[in-house]
């Protein structure tokens, strides 16, 4: 009787790296992609501010915004690395195959599997001097919801959160639960960007009020 063959996890046909090979000539088609997209901040002070702040931010955007944030982050937080929360579920290694090509680096967990420890790793990026990116209304939802696990990042990192929102010109709205946006090749994107201090606001105001507050001012950026 012949037994099933069982595949080696550090195979090259595994799935870490499976799903980088397959995606490879998307990739390219991807990185051409980006280079095509016009950004345009709406305050050119916000571009300056952003470019020259030294510290290390939490990059903080909404689920359906997330297709630019890799090409945003090359060009205007270049000196630093960005690291992005990616489930540790099989599905979560194409998640991070994509982000490897959009130049973002894979920190793998959920509030499920491992969750502290990736959360741990956050900060830890944080305090090394990295930028990190999250998306408050989580990888399931619901829209433009905001939970509060980036502030709990941001107060134990001490670190501040900016708020990063992208309004397309040329695009297509994906029937998923947050309506993900994609620009057209050479489209015009505007940029909408503000810093949010959390120890600040942790002193005024409980967890659960910062959390509807950043929710209120992130949807100040954001246009349909």
């Amino acid at each position: 009787m012949i037994k099933p063959t069982r595949v080696d996890e550090s195979s090259p046909f595994s799935l870490g790296l499976l799903p980088k090979l397959i995606l490879f000539p998307f990739g390219i088609f991807y990185r051409i992609w980006l280079f095509t997209i016009r950004f345009n901040f709406v305050c050119k002070s916000e571009k300056n501010e952003i470019t020259s702040l030294e510290e290390p931010v939490i990059l903080t955007l909404w689920h359906n915004r997330l297709f630019l944030a890799g090409a945003w982050q090359r060009r205007f937080r270049k000196k630093r690395k960005c690291f992005g929360l990616i489930s540790g579920s099989k599905d979560g290694a194409w998640l991070e195959a994509f982000y490897s090509w959009s130049g973002i680096f894979a920190v793998r967990g959920s509030s499920n599997r491992g969750g502290s420890k990736a959360i741990r790793t956050l900060v830890k990026k944080l305090r090394d001097g990295h930028d990190i990116g999250i998306t408050p209304d989580g990888s399931q939802g619901p829209k433009y919801s905001a939970k509060p696990g980036g502030l709990l990042v941001a107060r134990v990192a001490n670190s501040p959160m900016l708020l990063l929102s992208f309004e397309y010109g040329r695009h297509i709205k994906l029937k998923s639960w947050d309506r993900f946006v994609i620009p057209l090749p050479f489209s015009r994107v505007l940029v909408r960007t503000k810093l949010f201090r959390v120890e600040e606001k942790l002193e005024q105001h409980s967890i659960e009020q910062v959390t509807d507050i950043l929710n209120r001012e992130l949807m100040k950026l954001t246009f349909d």
